[in-house]
C-alpha cells in the first residue's frame, strides 16, 4: 500500500511539473508572463518604501550606516528574475540600478537609493506652500516633485513661495522670491555637506487650458562622417527649416550604416538605437519626416523634403510635452521630468521616446571636397533614455486634457559638452505605422 502511495504521488508530482511548464494549458499562469515588480526590498530590518509609478526604492537608514555593502532581500513577480540579484552585496553609495525581467522577456528597471539619515547631507524640502492663498503643495519625495491644484483664474505668473527645508540646507531660487509657474520650475536645494537634490514644482490651474505651442515636425537625418554627399543634404534641411518655420522643425543626425564607422581619425557617432532605427538600408544621406517614410520602408532624399514637412507643419497638433531637466555639473547627473498633455480625445497606441542631443561637435567629414577636419556636426543623437522605441504610455485611448508624467536619470558622458546638449522627446502612435505625433526640444542647462 505505501508502495502504491509513493508511485501515485510520484506520478501527481511529475504531473504537476510538466503543467507547471507549460504556460498556455496552465490557467493560474495565464497573464503572469509580463508581470516585473518588486514587491519588497529589505535590508536586515529596513525595508524599502517602493514608488511602483516611478520604478523608485528608497531605504531610509540611521545617522552612521555603512551603506558600502548592503546585503539586500528581494522578493518579486512568480517566474520573473532580477539582476543584480538578491542577496548579492552592493555599495549603495549612489543609486543602484535594479532590472526585473518578466516571464515574456520584457524588463522593469528599478532605482534603489540609501538615504542615511545624516543632518550634513540633509536636502529635502520639508513643505512648500503660498501663503496668499492658503495652499500647501503635495510633495513627492520619491520622485522629487511638487505639484499644486489652483482655483480658476488664479495668476500665476507671480506666485510666491514659502519654502521649508531641511535644517542646515539652502534652496535656490530662494524662499519668498516670486516666479512664473506658467511653466514646471526646478528649486535646488543644497545641504551642509554641499550635495544637491532637484524639486519639480508643477502648478495646474483649475478647468485651465495649456495654450498649445504648435506641431513641431521632427525630421531623422540619417547620416555618416564618411559620407560624400551628406553634408550637402544636411544643409538642405537646415535650409529648409530656416524657409518654412525655424522654431517648429528639429533635425536630428542619425549616425549609422557603414558609412558612419569610425575608421581612423573620424568621429564615432554610432549608437545602438540608431542602428535600430537605421533598419539596414545601405547608403547615406536618408530622411524621414514624423516617421512618415520609414514605415513603408523608403525614406526620403534631399529633394523630396519638402512636401511632407510643409503638410506635417500643418497637421493638427494632439499632444503638448513639458520637458523640465535638472542637471548637475559635479556629478553630471541629470535627472527629467517629462509631462504630456493630450489635447483632443485620441484613439491610438502612444508611446514616448526620450532621446539625449549634443549640437556643435567639431570633427573629421567627408565632403565633395576632400576631408573637413573642422566640420561643424549639428544635432548629433547620442542615444535614449528609455529605449529605441521608447515606452507606451496608452494601448487605446487618452482623453482630452488627459495628464502623463515620466522620470528619468541618466549620467552625462565626461566626453559630451553639457553646455550644448538637448533633450528631445516625442510621441508617436503605433497604430498609425509608428507617426510622429509631436516633438518637444529642451537644453539641459
Amino acid at each position: 500500500m505505501k508502495r502504491i502511495l509513493r508511485i501515485g504521488m510520484a506520478l501527481l508530482a511529475a504531473m504537476m511539473f510538466m503543467n507547471a511548464c507549460d504556460v498556455e494549458k496552465e490557467p493560474y499562469i495565464q497573464g503572469v508572463e509580463d508581470e516585473k515588480f518588486i514587491l519588497t526590498f529589505k535590508v536586515d530590518s529596513v525595508y524599502g518604501s517602493i514608488d511602483e509609478d516611478n520604478k523608485i526604492v528608497r531605504l531610509d537608514f540611521a545617522a552612521g550606516t555603512d551603506v558600502t555593502h548592503l546585503v539586500p532581500t528581494i522578493i518579486i513577480s512568480n517566474y520573473a528574475t532580477i539582476e543584480p540579484e538578491s542577496g548579492v552585496a552592493q555599495d549603495f553609495t549612489n543609486p543602484v540600478y535594479y532590472t526585473v525581467t518578466a516571464m515574456n522577456g520584457t524588463t522593469a528597471q528599478y532605482m534603489v537609493e540609501a538615504v542615511v539619515h545624516d543632518a550634513e547631507n540633509e536636502k529635502s524640502i520639508l513643505s512648500f506652500r503660498f501663503d496668499a492663498l492658503d495652499a500647501d503643495g503635495i510633495i513627492d519625495e520619491f520622485a522629487r516633485k511638487i505639484d499644486f491644484v489652483l482655483p480658476a483664474e488664479t495668476d500665476v505668473t507671480q506666485l510666491v513661495p514659502s519654502i521649508e527645508v531641511s535644517e542646515g540646507a539652502t534652496v535656490e531660487p530662494a524662499s519668498g522670491v516670486a516666479q512664473d509657474f506658467t511653466n514646471p520650475v526646478t528649486y535646488t536645494v543644497t545641504a551642509q555637506n554641499g550635495t544637491t537634490a532637484s524639486y519639480i514644482v508643477t502648478v495646474v490651474v483649475e478647468g485651465g487650458e495649456v495654450e498649445p505651442s504648435g506641431k513641431t515636425v521632427l525630421i531623422k537625418d540619417f547620416t555618416g562622417a564618411r559620407c560624400v554627399n551628406c553634408p550637402g543634404a544636411a544643409e538642405y534641411a537646415h535650409n529648409l527649416q530656416h524657409q518654412l518655420d525655424e522654431d517648429h522643425i528639429f533635425i536630428l543626425s542619425v549616425h549609422a550604416g557603414y558609412q558612419a564607422q569610425p575608421v581612423g581619425s573620424f568621429p564615432d557617432f554610432l549608437t545602438d538605437e540608431g542602428t535600430e532605427w537605421y533598419n539596414n538600408h545601405d547608403a547615406n544621406p536618408l530622411f524621414s519626416v514624423d516617421h512618415v517614410a520609414l514605415t513603408d520602408g523608403n525614406t526620403l532624399t534631399e529633394g523630396q523634403l519638402d512636401v511632407p514637412v510643409a503638410a506635417a507643419l500643418q497637421e493638427e497638433q494632439s499632444f503638448e510635452i513639458m520637458v523640465v531637466p535638472a542637471y548637475d555639473d559635479a556629478t553630471r547627473q541629470l535627472q527629467v521630468q517629462v509631462q504630456a498633455l493630450a489635447l483632443d480625445d485620441l484613439d491610438g497606441q502612444f508611446y514616448i521616446t526620450a532621446c539625449m542631443v549634443e549640437d556643435h561637435i567639431k570633427g573629421w567629414q567627408i565632403t565633395p571636397s576632400g576631408v573637413d577636419r573642422e566640420y561643424d556636426f549639428r544635432n548629433v543623437f547620442r542615444g535614449t533614455l528609455n529605449g529605441a522605441f521608447g515606452e507606451v504610455f496608452e494601448g487605446a485611448h487618452v482623453d482630452s486634457q488627459e495628464t502623463f508624467r515620466f522620470s528619468y536619470t541618466t549620467e552625462i558622458n565626461a566626453d559630451y559638452n553639457a553646455d550644448e546638449c538637448y533633450l528631445m522627446v516625442y510621441i508617436y502612435d503605433r497604430s498609425q505605422g509608428d507617426k510622429i505625433l509631436q516633438t518637444a526640444v529642451r537644453k539641459i542647462k
